[in-house]
């Protein structure tokens, strides 16, 4: 999930009183529904400004849906890479601590690089 000031985002749970025949506001990005127009407002205000980054890449100043699409991006790069590759990568992850996948890439490409 995207991060939100570098935090994980959590949506908001449905009102637990919900009726099915009451009128409601859906916010398709995040699936979230408001009683209010004010809340769901706030929220489509929140989505599109440039506050999210992505959690596998660290790329910043994101809107939500650009974040989104971030990740899906980085998921899809991540499956095409060499299965011979995994071992190694895993060990290398749990080894070494980083805050941002780049770094994570530039180190292990740097060990690549000078071994093979």
């Amino acid at each position: 999930m995207p991060l939100l000031k570098k935090k994980p985002f959590v949506p908001l749970d449905p009102p637990p009183d919900l009726k099915a025949d009451e009128e409601v506001f859906l916010n398709v990005l995040t699936k979230e529904i408001f009683r209010d127009y004010e809340d769901y407002f706030r929220r489509s205000i929140l989505c599109n400004s440039l506050i999210w980054s992505c959690e596998y890449t660290g790329r910043g100043n994101l809107t939500l849906s650009e974040a989104l699409q971030s990740e899906a991006d980085a998921a899809e790069h991540l499956t095409k890479m060499p299965l011979y590759f995994n071992r190694g990568f895993a060990l290398s992850f749990t080894k070494l601590r980083f805050q941002v996948l780049t770094a994570f890439v530039e180190e292990v490409l740097a060990f690549y690089r000078t071994r093979f």
